[in-house]
């Protein structure tokens, strides 16, 4: 008896992590970069170097996608952590379905947990016939969502960070943003500051590899496999749901965003891009399946062995800064060196999950000992005449991955500065040898850091405090400027956790 009730909660369990990993697929190669497409409108922009403009501004990088989702002529590849059902979610699902209307190949690859846009939706846009959405490494649809993460939570606690949106194989853009309105600056309570990277040329080729390499992958799930019964009707009901979500305020997004004054400019020859030669480095599909990444660590490895051969510089612009020892003796020694050492995260009141700051925290005092220069970003950054924010004003919370090195090269992609990007889930980076917009970077980041920033030092008995700015005054606190008692608490318990290896 006791063996048959084993073997009953067995196949119980079973069924309720299981997933169609067998699933039949579609086979779709790569397609040929297009000599046509004109991405975002610009001509001949592609050359044996690679092109690049920086997209920093929400509404620019809005505008960015839907221009180069309009003038795709071939083939559209997409690659990201989350899409959400909401306006930014559904301007891009519209003009995905557009564009599948002109007969160009849609791939949406999109990871499983954090996205929360339903499964009906998704597989109804999938029944288009040039559009084709896969999952990736989902979780099972026979029990709820925290049952099967619980059960199954050494495959379900790895996860696909890495993002790239590739149209024609042409042109790319990279970096930080999903598809939700938060990444866009739409009717969000706080400010997502956020950075994205438009690129051609050259570059675009190990981003499409890669992305083909993702899709290919055994955890990469057709929608029609884990949510059956997409046809037409369900298609046009998605499309209504769609244009209604997508209503009046969204029209006025979506102008606001593809006639940007910033794009405009582009197209127009006034702001030229900047040209560089660039290496693209992507985790592996197979670091999600190996103990703590094992030697699949490709992203973080090519950011540090840059990070090691600084002779002069180093800037690293993260949210989540979760150094471990490792990385406090790793910082430590390169400014042992004498080279300049800063590192931007959010201020425990700007960060968006507090949780994370139990892992900075306590590696602040030796950091600073060290010599590394700290700056946390405050969520209520000031005017350029040091006066206070406006009272309306969301509050910032700082959602970039950057690096600028030796004011010479500049890291851009979806890693943070934590265990979870280094060792856990699969990221993405690009290393760009681009002096000029090397030294814009980080000239924009010395000159705004009175206005962004606290900073925080060790006082003369090595307590910690923060120096800043109250208006036109520098202060200095000896507590965490400005954050709430839930942020306080929050933090402070998942201190007291061993989970830092999480974070």
């Amino acid at each position: 008896m006791v063996l048959i009730r084993t073997l009953c909660a067995a196949a119980l369990l079973a069924g309720c992590t299981y997933v169609p990993f067998d699933a039949p697929r579609t086979k779709s190669e790569l397609m040929p970069a297009s000599r046509d497409s004109l991405t975002l409108g610009l001509e001949g922009i592609t050359a044996t170097r690679s092109a690049f403009f920086t997209l920093e501004d929400g509404n620019d990088a809005l505008g960015a996608r839907l221009r180069m989702i309009e003038n795709a002529q071939s083939s559209i590849d997409i690659k990201t952590f989350l899409i959400k059902p909401d306006l930014a979610g559904s301007l891009v699902s519209l003009e995905l379905y557009a564009a599948a209307n002109r007969g160009v190949r849609v791939r949406l690859l999109i990871d499983d947990v954090f996205t929360t846009t339903a499964d009906d939706d998704i597989a109804a846009l999938d029944a288009h016939p040039n559009i084709e959405i896969r999952m990736f490494n989902p979780a099972s649809r026979r029990s709820p969502q925290f049952v099967g993460y619980a059960l199954d939570f050494n495959r379900l606690n790895r996860r696909m960070h890495n993002k790239a949106f590739i149209v024609d194989g042409q042109a790319a853009i990279i970096g930080g943003r999903n598809i939700a309105d938060e990444y866009y600056s739409i009717g969000q309570a706080s400010e997502f500051a956020d950075f994205d990277m438009f690129a051609a040329g050259p570059v675009v080729a190990p981003l499409a590899e890669g992305f083909q390499t993702y899709w290919d992958d055994p955890w990469s799930i057709p929608i029609a496999a884990l949510k059956p019964g997409g046809d037409d009707s369900d298609l046009a009901s998605a499309l209504q749901s769609f244009d209604e979500t997508a209503s009046t305020e969204a029209a006025s997004i979506y102008r606001r965003a593809i006639e940007s004054t910033y794009l405009a400019d582009i197209r127009n020859g006034r702001i030229q891009p900047i040209y560089g030669e660039a290496r693209v480095d992507i985790d592996p599909p197979q670091k999600l399946r190996l103990r703590q990444g094992g030697d699949q660590q490709v992203a973080a490895r090519a950011l540090f062995t840059a990070m090691d051969r600084a002779s002069s510089d180093v800037l690293v612009i993260t949210p989540y800064f979760v150094p471990e020892e490792y990385g406090v003796d790793f910082l430590t020694q390169i400014a042992d060196r004498g080279t300049r050492v800063r590192v931007v995260t959010n201020s425990l009141a700007a960060t968006n999950h507090p949780y994370v700051h139990a892992g900075y925290a306590p590696r602040r005092a030796p950091l600073l000992a060290a010599g590394v220069e700290l700056f946390e970003v405050r969520p209520d950054p000031l005017t350029p005449d040091f006066a206070p924010a406006p009272e309306d004003a969301a509050p910032l919370t700082m959602h970039t991955k950057l690096a600028v090195i030796d004011d010479r090269y500049v890291w851009v992609g979806s890693m943070n500065y934590d265990p979870r990007a280094v060792k856990l889930n699969s990221e993405l980076g690009v290393l760009i040898d681009a002096p000029e917009l090397a030294e814009e970077i980080s000239g924009r980041i010395e000159a705004g850091k009175e206005f962004f920033t606290w900073r925080p030092q060790l006082d003369d008995d090595g307590s910690l405090i923060w120096i800043g700015r109250r208006g036109q005054d520098t202060v200095a606190t000896n507590v965490e400027p400005d954050a709430s008692g839930l942020d306080k608490f929050v933090a402070t318990v998942t201190g007291w956790l061993p989970v830092e290896g999480q974070l």
